[in-house]
């Protein structure tokens, strides 16, 4: 059991093991010596002796999505509101709770994602302060911008007479949370156990915080001097996540077409499948992997939390190291070893502003054959094991769910209620975050399957023939939701080469990447056939042009409003030139997406953004009166993300563009990007 004091311990003792316990704690554990520096930003302290409101003034501005933390202790009888004036809503956290002797109340509260600015935060009071009235404010980052609070975890509160304080204990549902504490005394001298820290401590109250360890019970305990005190401590998750990245959790977009950010900054998927992270590389490798993938511009990774043997894990689903998920057979005990590495790999992500497409149970090993461990738990273990997920990963920002993996027999009923129970179990207790799923190969998409039309605010779109057959279909779905190309051909796999084992062929990846984004889809997923079951010799393939050309990619649409344009299908702009629309292959290994020449292209309504992508160098008419006045044309290299003008005045009549040649790589595929003024 994972606590920091045993309840009814005295200061003396924990004085006596204060500087071990903070030696082993920057020796072993670095979120006690790092995350509480990086976590908490500033604080203040405002008191009245009589009145009905107090006001606590930030010294700095708030910054966009941080979490607020409000302590208010007061003698008035009545209760308590807190508003503030960038107009956060505020709710409860713990209490109130009353003192063992006379009048005096504690309460305290949070405003999650913050605005932005300057603020200050004003308690009012239903009655009048007989003597007094506090509010201390604090402000922390890193925490979730949704749904921080541990409410399964609920609130330590007590109080007493005795001079040994101690609030009860809380029972955290994840690993490394913020634990704040808050305890009045009628006494002066407050002094609480470490390794919780003071932040504010002044007239006998006391805010002291600290990180948990796993998830487990905590309390806090301290010595006061007074006759009567109040002791209350609450838990917040704490993600890790990166100022500079994304403000997640991401959302669909207003129009229901691509997804954004917190802010309302599109978001564009540009991801790697690193599928077995958790289970095949140590820890430290690991943070490793995601620094090089953030840098190497991927802003997604999708990972599965429980990893089979079908993708290259173990049948008992252990870690490298030997740690299993489950302590007492499948989905019966979670081991908090197990799942606590997990939430510091997502943490970890979320530091380097990396959105985590989180498989709960990969379905080729869990749901799919008739002995997989969930399917033979059945619709109840499935909904159990679904609401702790939910439960525990509510308060983490950066997790998309990403249900099925290769979900070759969901139109069996049997098979498709277990998947479908395990992700209801997860709405349940964490109905903000997005959920998806990826059914089966060749191909398909999520709302194939309307059972999950409900549950899924995503649509995976997975195929290993020519990319914009699927996206198209699934983008013109009369129930849209944002698309993505959830898989296609893996780099050093299957269409990638011919060879046993096959080589890489940037050109292939790029094709089905740039098909799907002049398509509608919100991004696209990169995979490696090194990286995904990290083979001997993964570090050697992070770095290839595949890898690199996705970048690129990114690079191109990002520079511009793509959010904006949509798949100009049945085509218009391009008149002539465009190649062969095609669905499906006879064989998806041999020549299937290599030899397809077909342009697509998409365009913003307005007629000021076109994109068309070229694969085989096609000599194209292009209708510029689709297009506003003033229309500028220019060609992007895809493997060197330059661009070279096209010269001259372009009218807005047909016109014919014809690349220059093979590219930087000697490929033959190019992009034309057109910018324009926008229409009346």
């Amino acid at each position: 059991m994972a606590r920091f004091s045993r309840r009814g311990a005295g200061l003396p003792k924990a004085l006596a093991i204060a500087l071990s316990s903070a030696l082993i704690c920057a020796l072993v554990w670095p979120r006690c010596a790092s995350a509480e520096v990086k976590s908490f930003v500033q604080k203040r302290r405002a008191e009245i002796s009589s009145g009905t409101s107090v006001r606590a003034a930030f010294g700095m501005g708030n910054r966009r999505g941080d979490l607020i933390v409000a302590y208010v202790v007061w003698d008035g009888g009545g209760g308590v509101t807190l508003s503030d004036s960038r107009g956060n809503v505020y709710a409860s956290a713990a209490g109130p709770t009353s003192a063992a002797q006379g009048p005096t109340q504690a309460q305290i509260f949070y405003a999650a994602g913050v605005q932005g600015g300057s603020n200050a935060v004003t308690a009012t009071f239903e009655n009048a302060v007989a003597t007094s009235g506090t509010l201390i404010v604090h402000e922390y980052t890193g925490l979730g911008r949704v749904t921080p609070l541990d409410v399964g975890a609920g609130a330590a509160a007590a109080a007493g007479t005795a001079p040994e304080v101690d609030s009860g204990t809380l029972q955290t549902s994840a690993s490394g949370e913020l634990l704040f504490a808050a305890i009045t005394s009628d006494g002066k001298a407050v002094k609480v156990a470490p390794p919780f820290r003071a932040r504010a401590r002044r007239r006998g109250t006391l805010i002291a915080d600290t990180f948990s360890d796993d998830a487990g019970a905590y309390d806090v305990s301290a010595l006061q001097s007074g006759s009567s005190w109040i002791a209350q401590l609450v838990a917040f998750g704490y993600t890790g996540g990166s100022r500079s990245g994304p403000a997640f959790p991401l959302k669909p977009s207003a129009n229901n077409r691509y997804l954004v950010d917190q802010n309302g900054k599109p978001f564009l998927i540009t991801g790697d499948s690193p599928l077995s992270l958790v289970v095949n590389i140590p820890e430290d490798q690991a943070e490793a992997f995601i620094a090089e993938r953030a840098k190497a511009g991927f802003n997604t990774l999708w990972i599965d939390l429980l990893a089979g043997t079908y993708t290259d894990g173990r049948a008992d689903g252990s870690t490298i190291d030997g740690v299993l998920p489950f302590t007492d057979g499948w989905f019966t005990t979670p081991n908090e070893t197990y799942f606590a590495r997990v939430d510091r790999e997502i943490r970890t992500c979320a530091k380097y502003g990396i959105q985590v497409l989180l498989d709960p149970a990969e379905a080729g090993f869990f749901v799919v054959p008739e002995d997989g461990p969930l399917f033979a738990a059945g619709v109840d273990a499935a909904t159990a094991y679904g609401e702790y997920l939910g439960k525990r990963y509510r308060g983490f920002d950066n997790i998309i769910w990403l249900n099925g993996d290769d979900f070759q027999n969901w139109e069996d009923p049997n098979h498709d209620a277990v998947a479908l129970a395990l992700a209801s179990g997860i709405r349940e207790f964490a109905p903000e975050q997005v959920q998806t799923i990826e059914l089966n190969a060749q191909p398909s998409g999520s709302l194939d399957d309307p059972s999950w039309a409900p549950i899924i605010q995503l649509n995976a779109s997975y195929t290993y023939f020519p990319t914009y057959a699927q996206v198209l279909s699934d983008y013109e779905r009369p129930n849209y939701i944002p698309t993505f190309l959830v898989e296609s051909n893996y780099d050093f796999e299957y269409e990638a080469g011919t060879t046993d084992p096959p080589v890489s062929h940037p050109l292939i990846l790029r094709r089905q990447a740039y098909w799907a984004l002049t398509s509608g889809a919100t991004g696209q997923m990169y995979g490696n056939g090194f990286i995904w079951p990290f083979f001997p010799g993964w570090q050697q393939h992070l770095d290839t042009p595949g890898s690199h050309d996705m970048a690129l990619a990114k690079r191109l649409f990002e520079s511009r409003r793509w959010f904006d344009l949509v798949p100009d299908d049945p085509p218009t702009l391009v008149v002539a030139g465009g190649g062969t629309f095609a669905a499906s292959c006879d064989n998806r290994y041999v020549n299937c997406i290599g030899g397809n020449d077909y342009v697509t292209a998409a365009r913003a309504p307005d007629g000021s953004l076109a994109v068309l992508y070229l694969p085989a160098g096609n000599t194209i008419s292009v209708d510029l009166s689709r297009m506003g006045p003033h229309v500028r044309a220019s060609w992007y290299d895809p493997t060197h993300g330059a661009f070279v003008p096209v010269h001259g005045a372009l009218s807005n009549t047909t016109t014919v563009f014809q690349p220059p040649g093979n590219n930087h790589d000697g490929d033959p595929d190019w992009l034309l990007v057109l910018d324009a003024q926008p229409l009346p």
